[in-house]
């Protein structure tokens, strides 16, 4: 018995022993520093007039569709798609016989209704016709002379010229086609230099749109151009099929060839402005949407900001809201960071 216990004796003193060893061995063990190091930049506060993209459709200033007034065979067509033409050139032409003979009959039932009237007026004066077939006969000339007047109208509109100085836009039929009244002829564009383009826009923009702000238009035709461009005229009405506001702009071609039906991506730079804050786009964490953060340095410790964003202007981004009162946010280690991180400023950049 007395020999186990002095060999337990000895277990406890050798464990006791080597418990020591290993307290003195980690207090001569370096704590490991958990210091992040970070660098920073100032947030500024300015003006700034963001811009609206939109895309719409090119057209002429005035776009007509040119058709006849009465329907026919089409005798000739005397232009082609593309073509430019002057004020009155004839375009095109339906067979006219039918539409002369109207006009003949017309004209014989004229005729034939002032012979009638000079004989009745003498008669009546002789007291031969009472005055009710005197006044009969009267309105049978006002009749006559009506149709005569519909069939030479419609005479006249059986020939269709150009209103103005202008292009065929489109051609929708060829000669020998039977149309009816009002059938579109001919898309002509009148005024083909002057070039407008129609966009729609949220309400949140057309409060911020002015006549007369500036814009610019680019088209796929000519990726490396930008086109000028301002705003004429502003909806005061949404459209009701999409809700949008219907703004319309000048566009200057800058010697280019347009056509009407070419699609522009516009950008309208309002005057009005808007205050935002910048901040670097480094800085920006979890964004999610219009949703993101952002790390600001409280003594030696970050903190995590949300903001609400907006676009972004050359190498920073718009924030809405959520840095009022903030001077500066971590740019350089802000997506290694995490609430609660220890870290050192190395440098600040402006």
């Amino acid at each position: 018995m007395k020999q186990k216990r002095k060999l337990l004796w000895g277990f406890l003193a050798l464990s006791i022993a080597g418990l020591l060893l290993q307290c003195n061995k980690a207090e001569n063990i370096p704590v490991q520093d958990t210091t992040i190091n970070v660098g920073v930049a100032p947030v500024s506060r300015q003006e700034i007039s963001t811009p609206i993209h939109a895309s719409g459709m090119v057209f002429t200033e005035q776009q007509i569709r040119l058709s006849f007034k009465t329907g026919g065979i089409i005798d000739n067509i005397t232009v082609k798609e593309g073509q430019s033409v002057k004020k009155g050139d004839r375009l095109a032409q339906l067979d006219l016989a039918e539409i002369e003979a109207q006009v003949v009959q017309a004209r014989s039932g004229y005729d034939k209704a002032q012979r009638d009237s000079r004989r009745v007026q003498q008669l009546y004066a002789d007291s031969v016709v009472t005055l009710e077939q005197k006044q009969n006969v009267e309105t049978a000339l006002q009749v006559a002379e009506s149709n005569l007047r519909i069939a030479e109208f419609n005479l006249k509109h059986s020939v269709i010229t150009a209103p103005s100085d202008g292009k065929i836009l489109k051609q929708f039929v060829e000669p020998s086609e039977i149309v009816g009244p009002g059938t579109p002829v001919f898309y002509f564009g009148a005024g083909v230099e002057e070039w407008l383009v129609r966009v729609g826009v949220a309400d949140r923009d057309i409060i911020r749109i002015q006549l007369d702000d500036p814009a610019t238009a680019t088209f796929d035709a000519y990726p490396e151009v930008t086109f000028p461009a301002k705003v004429t005229e502003i909806a005061q009405a949404a459209d009701p099929q999409n809700g949008t506001f219907e703004v319309e702009l000048a566009l200057d071609s800058r010697g280019k060839r347009l056509a009407a039906g070419f699609v522009a991506a516009i950008d309208i730079t309002p005057r009005k402005t808007q205050s935002y804050f910048l901040a670097p786009i480094e800085s920006i964490v979890e964004a999610n949407g219009s949703r993101a953060a952002v790390y600001k340095v409280d003594s030696d410790t970050v903190r995590k900001i949300p903001i609400v964003i907006g676009p972004i202007i050359n190498d920073h981004i718009a924030v809405a809201s959520g840095l009022e009162g903030v001077d500066q946010v971590v740019t350089v280690g802000a997506p290694y960071l995490k609430v609660g991180d220890r870290v050192t400023i190395q440098n600040s950049s402006n």
